[in-house]
């Protein structure tokens, strides 16, 4: 594969793992040697085009930067053991460690990247690899099962295997790796050991958390930012799951670099300061103190009981969505938000100016007739005084996944374990907790708010189904202090 014009011509490193096999790796110089180096660790091959705008940054800031395939993928050797496995963590680690002894390197690294780069350097830091200064994971998982390949219980990113692993240059690794992704992660209905969850009581490595309003792993970028345990912060724009690396981003990054690799600028950690956020659907960001706990409001949307179609899938979900967008935005990882319609919606009128910050929680009253088993779709739009309807944010459930961990669950964020499989009873009510991402909305009178639902069957009978949605249905909003 040709290398990228955009770039300076790399060094091609071999860097040899425990195990006998041997990570390839690109070796961009940008600066005097030695200095600190900054990786990025990817299963969609280190030649891409993809990666040339982040490579482009930090070589403008001076830096070194290298970018290796995972094992099995495109120059690197080795059986391949599983996505984001054990291995692949500790091969990381060992690529970091071999690199802080090289003469061109300083003993100081860095990790960057986003979404499946994200993960893997939040994997490998809690490993604690010698000379790890920072990480700065993006658009990112850290719970695999919740966040990336199941969420609410519902299969997702199916399509992601076979782009992936059709695209491995290796034979072993496309056939162990499409077998091990359809045979066991997108088959396998529960929380098992086959998913993995960010040990973010052990990440002590300071952290950049960055993640999009309407991007699918926003959960994870929260979750990673409240929980971990070393210093962070936290960087949440007007973003989906595209690429990007736009000016609040670039330079965002490179401060963070330059704090933690060269003892340059302001700590970027510094309390009450360390999170910024953007107001959805505006040019305005907002500095904080960390994650916010809101003042919380509840909202009643049924008054009475409302039916709801039970469609035969999302692909048949009638109308379309309120918004168009681009589908590869929302198909480039499946999220399907933004892309399925409504078959019941409630608006809210807003009276006075109103602010919201921070998750939002749904409790679902449902009854169903004639299926076991349905999924449900929420979406909170704002619809303003003009008409015009902005697709803010949406969560689902699988309904037989309803049981809840009171014990691990917050306001507003039910703790599903996702153990087993409970029928609907037939025409009973059912509640449905459902996790809504956070949002970050300011709101005017004229405005309204609104609910919209979808209801999917996800049972083998194929039989037609009614639903209807009762009251007692509660929608806690997160009011900004």
């Amino acid at each position: 594969m040709p290398e990228n014009p955009t770039l300076p011509p790399p060094q091609r490193l071999h860097v040899p793992m425990s195990d006998g096999a041997v990570l390839a790796a690109l070796r961009y110089p940008g600066g005097s040697a030695p200095s600190p180096v900054v990786v990025t660790v990817t299963p969609y091959r280190k030649e891409a085009a993809q990666n040339a705008d982040l490579v482009a940054a930090v070589l403008d800031a001076g830096y070194d930067v290298v970018v290796a395939d995972v094992r099995g993928f495109g120059g690197s050797t080795g059986p391949y053991r599983g996505v984001l496995s054990e291995r692949e963590s500790l091969d990381t680690a060992e690529l970091l460690e071999w690199l802080a002894d090289q003469d061109f390197c300083d003993g100081r690294t860095a990790m960057v990247g986003g979404s499946y780069c994200g993960v893997n350097q939040l994997l490998a830091a809690v490993r604690r690899p010698r000379g790890l200064r920072c990480i700065a994971p993006w658009i990112a998982p850290t719970d695999t099962y919740r966040d990336m390949w199941k969420r609410g219980g519902i299969p997702s990113h199916t399509a992601w295997g076979a782009r992936t692993f059709l695209n491995a240059q290796r034979e072993d690794t496309r056939r162990e790796g499409l077998r091990h992704f359809y045979s066991e992660l997108v088959d396998e209905p529960f929380d098992t050991d086959l998913f993995h969850r960010v040990d973010l009581d052990r990440l002590d490595v300071p952290a950049l958390f960055i993640g999009g309003w309407q991007d699918y792993f926003l959960r994870g970028t929260v979750r990673g930012f409240r929980r971990a345990a070393g210093p962070k912060r936290l960087l949440v724009g007007n973003w989906s799951h595209e690429p990007f690396l736009g000016p609040e981003l670039r330079g965002e990054l490179v401060a963070w670099l330059d704090f933690w690799l060269r003892d340059r600028g302001e700590d970027p950690t510094a309390p009450g300061a360390n999170a910024r956020l953007s107001v959805f659907g505006t040019d305005e960001w907002t500095t904080r103190g960390g994650w916010p706990e809101p003042d919380w409001a509840r909202w009643e949307p049924v008054a009475e009981p409302t039916p709801v179609a039970v469609a035969a899938s999302l692909l048949s979900t009638p109308p379309a969505p309120p918004t168009a967008v681009h589908p590869l935005v929302d198909l480039a990882t499946e999220s399907g938000m933004r892309l399925w319609g409504e078959s019941a919606a409630f608006d809210l009128p807003v009276t006075w100016p109103t602010a919201l910050l921070g998750h939002v929680g749904l409790s679902a009253v449902l009854s169903v007739e004639g299926c076991d088993d349905v999924d449900l779709h929420a979406r909170l739009s704002v619809v303003r005084a003009g008409g015009e309807v902005q697709q803010v944010t949406e969560g689902r459930l699988r309904a037989s996944h309803r049981a809840v961990d009171a014990a691990r669950s917050g306001t507003a964020e039910p703790w599903h374990p996702h153990d087993r499989a409970e029928k609907l009873p037939q025409g009973e009510p059912v509640v449905l907790d459902v996790e809504v991402y956070p949002v970050h909305l300011r709101l005017e009178p004229g405005d309204a708010l609104r609910l919209g639902v979808t209801v999917t069957a996800a049972d083998e009978s194929g039989s037609p189904a009614t639903a209807a949605l009762l009251p007692g249905t509660v929608v806690l909003l997160p009011g900004s202090r």
